[in-house]
């Protein structure tokens, strides 16, 4: 028998589900509700912080997307049940939105959108692109189409801003196709055009050396004549098919209204024929080098170059470098686009199966130069988008009722040809199905967002080419998380409880708190409510704006206080009138913070001895004796010790970290949060444990109002070898 002992210098690592003996010191057997810092430790996840209620209710299969203008202006989109509704990010105020055009593109069907300025692209990726069956066509679009103002656009590049798109009446739309000519024949060359000929002839030029033998066809105009497209066609993108676009107006409300799209106007069927589009759903889309992207089965079309409406060729007499492009996948699989993610140097796309990188020269992207190759080959969840953190992509799949989250990284000059699978330590831990992957770029956190209560945070860093933390942990609300951005340090959410669906919002960044507090609060859905209170019965009334749980739910008072800022208003007092009225004795009128307590429960891993190599020691017995936790800015936390296994109820300890020098380690637990404002405190606390380290189970939880960070640990224990 020999005393040992071990340092566990770091608890920030998250979640470990691989054998607790190849386990690094710093994961832990389980996690819920925490949220680390590699400079503070880890401890309880910040809280959410209700912003407004949205709506009554939404389906599971709402479509949400996110407009971040600029920083004074975001919005949320939402698609559900054929309406579209737009609300303000940080107030949740509904916004304005007129239908010149009906409801009909938003019957059924999934969507994708992209933002640029203040013009959303909706594409119903379960809609067919078509032409207008009118054979040579010159009819203008209906007035409520919108049109590009170019050169509004070019006048604020590389942005758009606002104004840019037009409606009928403005000189820089689209002008309608010209109707059928008067065809006289065919002729060598354009020298052999007749100077006779009257305004409106057509000739078609066959091909020479000087076209590339390419024909094409010519109309007179006055005394010239000018390229034009062959009679008897249907040239006309019929706009009801195409994506849509959400526009913000100069007064705030916004129109979805028909894009209008440039008629071909050059050629034949053979020479310009109809986008890749048409006859098919187009399944995403997305802006690239100044030009509207369309992903369409396996191929991606690019709209010209500053020309979103036009994917017809200028001329067919030479490819130019604005021209519009369309690029086919090169693989032997059948590989349907999903995805496209832009960078700067070149586009990810996403098939089911296979990931492709799309490339272009030094000059930008053209005709010419584009190319497109398979990278990486995993199967991957289609109804997920993709999402980048500097130069990683992260993309997942479902494999055996778990969802694996692959980390690609792009490298400069070349392709990577494999990912990492970031969840291989937790092949288990998130279930399969996730509806969304929400990226926070300057947090270096990723969130997987299930659909209902559970929320799954990863947080990695990098310390050059070592990755010194690869950290996922569970999170939990009280309502089915259904959508969520982050931005400017606040993960938004979108939460269906109490009957409603709520925007609520909770901010990441270090020292966060609520303005009328000292301190952070940590009770989900946190809002102000203010006292009422009645002399007469000596009880103060709370109209509150929700119908919380009431069994989770607690009043704290603020920092204004005068005798106990910060303390909990005893919930065992509580009398509920109604839903969302409730009252406490006493004197408390004035502003409380009130809110859904929820638990952070921290489970360490089976410990080993090492030995002189630094290697675990598995032959003999080891019996942990006690356990040292160090602690910082700490208010309150829970010791849970079961020497015999989680089956086991545990020996729970309610430690106060102020309170221990005057209790020696006994405290009075969390009724002193009542009875006191909180003390925050540094430092360490031991407890005992007796217990086989192959059965024990030692966790860390805090389900107050109150912070609890843990930086460190440390055990004792007797090791028994059974080898001498």
């Amino acid at each position: 028998m020999s005393l040992r002992s071990r340092v566990l210098p770091a608890l920030y690592n998250g979640v470990s589900q691989q054998p607790p003996i190849l386990r690094s010191p710093d994961q832990t057997e389980d996690e819920l509700n925490t949220w680390a810092s590699l400079a503070d430790g880890v401890g309880k996840r910040p809280p959410s912080e209700l912003v407004a209620q949205l709506s009554a209710t939404i389906s599971e299969n709402a479509f949400i997307h996110h407009i971040n203008r600029d920083t004074t202006e975001r919005y949320i989109v939402v698609i559900d049940g054929g309406m579209l509704r737009v609300f303000d990010h940080v107030t949740g105020e509904q916004k304005g939105v007129s239908f010149p055009g009906g409801y009909s593109y938003l019957e059924g069907g999934r969507f994708r959108a992209v933002t640029v300025a203040d013009c959303t692209f909706i594409v119903n990726i379960d809609r067919a692109a078509r032409l207008k069956d009118t054979i040579d066509d010159p009819a203008s679009d209906p007035e409520y189409f919108r049109w590009l103002n170019r050169q509004a656009a070019l006048s604020n590049a590389p942005g758009w801003a606002a104004g840019i798109v037009k409606k009928l009446g403005s000189q820089l739309q689209y002008t309608p196709a010209p109707g059928t000519a008067n065809y006289r024949g065919e002729v060598a060359s354009v020298e052999k055009l007749p100077e006779t000929a009257n305004n409106g002839d057509m000739y078609k030029i066959t091909g020479s050396v000087e076209s590339g033998f390419v024909s094409y066809y010519v109309r007179r105009n006055g005394a010239v004549w000018d390229e034009t497209r062959a009679n008897g066609l249907k040239n006309n993108i019929d706009g009801t098919s195409m994506p849509h676009c959400l526009v913000r107006e100069e007064d705030g409300t916004f129109t979805f209204a028909p894009f209008s799209w440039a008629p071909r106007r050059v050629g034949d069927e053979n020479t310009n024929p109809a986008p890749t589009f048409i006859g098919r759903p187009i399944r995403d889309v997305f802006f690239y080098q100044n030009r509207l992207g369309l992903l369409v089965d396996e191929n991606v079309v690019f709209s010209c170059a500053g020309d979103f409406g036009n994917f017809w060729r200028n001329t067919v007499l030479d490819y130019i470098a604005s021209d519009v492009i369309d690029v086919a996948v090169t693989t032997t699989q059948v590989s349907l686009l999903n995805y496209a993610l832009p960078f700067n140097d070149g586009i990810m796309a996403f098939a089911d199966q296979t990931q492709f990188s799309i490339t272009n020269g030094e000059d930008g992207l053209t005709p010419s130069s584009v190319a497109i190759s398979p990278v990486t080959r995993y199967e991957v969840n289609t109804a997920v988008r993709p999402v980048t953190i500097g130069t990683e992509v992260y993309f997942c799949g479902d494999q055996g009722g778990s969802t694996v989250v692959w980390e690609y990284t792009r490298i400069d000059d070349g392709d990577s040809l494999t990912a990492a699978e970031i969840t291989a330590h937790v092949p288990s831990l998130i279930p399969a199905g996730i509806k969304k992957l929400v990226a926070a770029s300057n947090l270096k956190a990723i969130f997987a967002l299930t659909g209902g209560r559970d929320v799954y945070a990863y947080q990695f860093y990098w310390n050059g080419n070592e990755k010194v933390q690869s950290a996922w942990r569970k999170w939990t609300f009280g309502g089915d998380v259904v959508g969520g951005e982050f931005l400017d340090g606040y993960l938004y959410l979108i939460v269906k409880r109490w009957g409603g669906v709520y925007l609520e919002r909770i901010h990441l960044e270090a020292n966060a708190r609520p303005a009328e507090q000292n301190h952070q609060i940590y009770l989900d859905a946190r809002t102000k409510v203010v006292g009422t209170y009645n002399p007469v019965f000596d009880r103060t009334t709370f109209v509150l704006p929700y119908a919380p749980d009431q069994a989770r739910f607690q009043l704290i008072r603020t920092k204004a206080h005068p005798s106990r800022p910060g303390s909990l208003i005893d919930p065992a007092q509580y009398v509920w009138d109604s839903p969302t009225r409730m009252s406490v004795p006493g004197n408390e009128g004035g502003e409380v913070t009130a809110g859904d307590a929820y638990q952070m429960r921290l489970v360490l891993s089976r410990q080993f001895p090492l030995d002189y190599q630094q290697r675990p020691l598995t032959s003999g017995r080891l019996q942990l004796r006690t356990f040292t936790v160090y602690f910082t800015d700490t208010a309150f936390f829970r010791t849970e010790v079961s020497p015999y296994g989680a089956a086991v109820a545990p020996s729970v300890e309610e430690i106060v970290p102020a309170k221990l020098a005057d209790f020696t380690g006994k405290v009075i637990g969390n009724a002193e949060l009542k009875l006191n404002r909180p003390a925050f405190h540094t430092g360490s606390y031991s407890f005992q444990v007796y217990g086989d380290a192959s059965l024990v189970t030692v966790a860390l939880s805090n389900d107050t109002h109150v912070a609890s960070t843990f930086v460190s640990a440390e055990w004792e224990g007797f090791y028994f070898n059974r080898a001498s």
